[in-house]
């Protein structure tokens, strides 16, 4: 077998694989015999069929079998006799394949590889390293936040709707006279400082009371998700069915036993509200600090080809996750124009080109694997919520998939680490809310 290799666009190679007659003989003789021994035509014994007559009514397969046989016997040495980092499954074209006159068999085979880095420094980052801590106030905050979520919603006659208040309203939306689609809606409930509305719809329902009827102007952003309702003007008839006020629980001994503390106390729930939320601090400032140093590296490295395997692979991944969304939020079937095949492409080659840009990290910090420290620490962050965290732990190192996925995360986060140390350029202070809310 001789193998010649090409250079093409990107990170395309071209390998022309010319198979000799005598292996290509064997190939067709192997794809003849299993066709007189298995094949049926009326008229004849199984097995005992003409040559001529088999090869008139399966010709084609037996070809297309002794080529499929040739090329499966013979790409994996052509691959390792190229030497080439080989992503995906090549694309093949028969050149030369006629198995007659004992002539050889060639054929191309189109192959992706892996991108060839130059690893840059990582001092040109110039990150700031986040800086952060749970304050007392922070927890303080955190223990009128569960109030509120453990209150109750209560009604209120002479309430006025204003900031804190939930309203219940009809609703009946119009653009140019005509009702639209989505418009309308029967007891909607909306929390005044929480519940998203478009621009100026909230404010204009403030001051009102249970029983008011009115009508309030409005106009959509420019950017808003349906196209037919982008900038234009619309009314809405308004009707308050009722407003309530949020009764919240004191902080007392049943209070703390609802979250598990089972003693009561409130500075036994206090020391456990500052533990969640310190890991809940240290989950967000790992995912900001990722996210920042990412995109700093794809920056660096700026435009180069990726393999189309992975670009395809990370559009089906973009497009599952984001069809998941929309399923959380009650879409149950995605509309056509969310479907296209180009719609996460941008993302999926971004996220192809950082694939390859921390192999290529890895490769040149030699982290074959992770270290016990992240791999321990990875643990932890899942399991120290839970009430035995050990066995919890045990668990999953007892699991396969469980703790490979671990294993990956671990990996990840040793990388960002590792590059952050020398990427870091100063400091930067940020509040829990700001982290853990993204403010």
């Amino acid at each position: 077998m001789q193998v010649s290799t090409e250079k093409k666009e990107g990170v395309q190679h071209l390998l022309t694989v010319t198979v000799p007659a005598e292996d290509v003989k064997k190939a067709y003789d192997a794809s003849f015999r299993k066709y007189a021994k298995n094949a049926r035509i009326d008229g004849f014994r199984k097995g005992h069929i003409p040559t001529k007559v088999l090869e008139q009514q399966f010709g084609g397969q037996i070809y297309s079998d002794a080529y499929d046989s040739l090329v499966n016997e013979t790409l994996g040495q052509a691959i390792k006799e190229s030497k080439l980092d080989v992503v995906g499954y090549p694309k093949i074209e028969v050149k030369k394949a006629t198995f007659k006159n004992d002539e050889e068999f060639v054929y191309e085979a189109t192959v992706e590889v892996n991108p060839e880095l130059e690893l840059k420094p990582f001092e040109d980052l110039k990150l700031k390293s986040i800086k952060a801590s749970v304050t007392d106030a922070d927890v303080d905050n955190m223990i009128e936040t569960l109030r509120k979520q453990q209150g109750k919603w209560q009604v209120k006659d002479d309430a006025v709707v204003s900031k804190g208040t939930r309203a219940s309203i009809d609703f009946t939306g119009r653009t140019d006279g005509v009702e639209f689609e989505g418009g309308k809606a029967s007891n909607f409930s909306l929390t005044v400082g929480e519940t998203q509305m478009i621009p100026g719809f909230t404010e204009q329902i403030e001051g009102h009371k249970a029983g008011d009827k009115f009508t309030i102007q409005v106009k959509f952003p420019e950017d808003y998700h349906a196209e037919n309702l982008k900038g234009k003007d619309a009314e809405f008839d308004i009707v308050v069915n009722s407003v309530s006020e949020l009764s919240l629980p004191e902080v007392n001994e049943d209070f703390v036993k609802v979250f598990g503390v089972k003693d009561g106390s409130l500075d036994t729930f206090k020391k456990e509200l500052r533990k969640n939320m310190e890991r809940e601090l240290n989950r967000a400032q790992y995912t900001i600090t990722r996210g920042k140093l990412f995109d700093a590296l794809v920056a660096q490295y700026g435009e180069f080809a990726v393999p189309e395997a992975y670009v395809e692979a990370e559009k089906e991944r973009l497009a599952k996750n984001f069809e998941q969304q929309m399923r959380a939020y009650g879409m149950k079937k995605l509309p056509d124009s969310l479907k296209k095949d180009d719609m996460f492409n941008d993302e999926a080659v971004k996220s192809a080109r950082l694939g390859a840009i921390v192999r290529k990290i890895v490769e040149s910090l030699g982290l074959a694997k992770p270290s016990d420290e992240f791999v321990e620490a990875q643990l932890e962050q899942i399991a120290g919520a839970y009430e035995d965290p050990a066995e919890l732990k045990d668990q999953i190192r007892k699991d396969k998939a469980q703790f490979e996925a671990v294993q990956n995360a671990a990996l990840e986060s040793e990388v960002v680490a590792k590059v952050m140390e020398k990427a870091a350029d100063g400091e930067e202070e940020m509040t829990f809310d700001q982290l853990v809310n993204h403010r």
